[in-house]
């Protein structure tokens, strides 16, 4: 094959012509989960950041990605009023943002904000998985046409039908979505590679995971976890069940058809870990959704009507 040729199958992967309707249903979920944890969670709520900046300076290291930000604000240490006031800005944004007013400016404010304001938490060196997950996806979504339909920017500008929107295609409807697929991908084989090699393959002998079972479960009074970690024997599997499982991830990326096998059963993972350990995966898990093709599901329940041909174009361009 020669080297434009392996250019055009580049583009048809990550630019054909795919439902806008995916994106705009994957910035509802997305920022809609974010902003309920936010205001729901108190892990993300207005007193977390308030206590973040009573600790002491000698604990504050900023991350490198924060660093440009802090030189551009003179090198000064962020304030509790600062970082209070990019919270609440952050809202009002993720709002616009959830409902597609001002859409591109909205999410791109709205993944900056929260990026800066996770990256801040995550100086002070208690340092988490699934915030970073969501600042991407949110990153990926402030950089697409995410707020082309499902918006009130769509409805304000009344250039086509309701019927005609939610049937619209686009060549840049698809690369965020891909991206983050394999994103997922990525970030299991780091867990494996950090399991296996880093650990020094301690983590697959059975008792590291029986140990965090019964010491997570007590703590946080999980009485599953605490149950689990009485049996050797299914602590053993458990563990090499997940090494499996993060290991081959990424086949469902290159056989799309298994990823009916794969996204259910990491969607129970993440969900059983929180059952287990109390650890919330709750980025992770609404970002799951994904891998599930709106538009393909909404044509065949015939929720969107088009003609057979358009039908078929749709479910394909949806579930590729």
């Amino acid at each position: 094959m020669t080297l434009r040729g392996v250019i055009e199958r580049w583009d048809r992967y990550w630019f054909p012509n795919a439902p806008l309707l995916d994106l705009a249903m994957l910035r509802i979920i997305a920022v809609g989960a974010q902003l309920g944890l936010m205001l729901l969670d108190p892990r993300y709520q207005l007193f977390r950041l308030t206590e973040a900046t009573k600790l002491l300076d000698s604990y504050y290291k900023p991350l490198p990605f924060l660093r440009p930000i802090v030189f551009a604000l003179g090198g000064h240490k962020i304030t509790a009023h600062e970082i209070q006031g990019l919270y609440i800005l952050a809202l009002i944004f993720g709002f616009c943002a959830l409902i597609g007013l001002f859409s591109r400016y909205a999410m791109f404010l709205f993944a900056f904000s929260y990026a800066i304001i996770q990256l801040w938490l995550l100086s002070f060196g208690d340092i988490h998985h699934p915030e970073a997950a969501m600042t991407v996806a949110l990153i990926f979504l402030a950089l697409s046409p995410s707020g082309a339909v499902l918006s009130v920017d769509a409805m304000l500008r009344k250039q086509q039908s309701l019927k005609e929107q939610l049937l619209a295609t686009d060549h840049l409807a698809k690369w965020p979505i891909l991206l983050l697929q394999w994103f997922f991908g990525l970030m299991y084989i780091s867990a494996f590679w950090a399991k296996l090699w880093v650990g020094n393959f301690h983590w697959a002998n059975g008792f590291t995971l029986q140990y965090y079972l019964a010491e997570d479960g007590m703590r946080w009074h999980s009485l599953l976890g605490v149950w689990m970690s009485q049996y050797y024997w299914l602590s053993l599997f458990g563990q090499w069940a997940v090494l499996l499982f993060q290991a081959t991830f990424f086949l469902s990326l290159l056989f799309p058809r298994l990823k009916w096998f794969y996204v259910p059963i990491g969607m129970a993972m993440h969900i059983g870990i929180y059952l287990m350990f109390k650890a919330p995966f709750f980025q992770w898990v609404a970002l799951y959704f994904v891998f599930i093709p709106w538009t393909a599901v909404f044509v065949f329940l015939g929720w969107l009507p088009a003609d057979q041909a358009r039908r078929s174009q749709l479910i394909r361009a949806s579930a590729a």
